[in-house]
């Protein structure tokens, strides 16, 4: 029994391997989406005027056709910067999808957000 038990979870790892898809990315790699959310970010003023940093991680769905959907947030910091967080993520333009075999296929993808003040703000 111990051995077919074995033989089982040797089979399923496999096939689960072999599911396995690309990642999605944003157009133009990491570096272009840095340069996306610094750009288009702007920082709360509420936020701004209490001291308040950190990095807000938003996690969404890449959809077959690069669009963005179910955004969800991961890692809270502060209402206002979340819903910055969001507003970018949403103003993102289309993703290069996970592909399965050359497919497009459906996707999670999570993005940081950092917002961080300067020195003499």
């Amino acid at each position: 029994m111990k051995k077919m038990i074995i033989s089982l979870l040797a089979f399923a790892g496999i096939s689960l391997g072999a599911m396995a898809a690309d990642s999605p990315t944003f157009p133009g790699g990491k570096e272009a989406l840095d340069k996306f959310i610094s750009t288009n970010l702007i920082y709360p003023e509420t936020s701004k005027s209490m001291g308040v940093e950190g990095i807000v991680n938003v996690q969404f769905i890449v959809n077959t056709d690069g669009s963005i959907g179910s955004i969800k947030i991961v890692r809270m910091v502060d209402p206002d910067l979340e819903q910055e967080a969001i507003r970018i993520v949403k103003k993102m333009p289309a993703w290069i999808p996970a592909d399965k075999d050359g497919v497009p296929v459906e996707s999670t993808a999570q993005v940081s957000v950092p917002f961080v003040l300067d020195n003499d703000e």
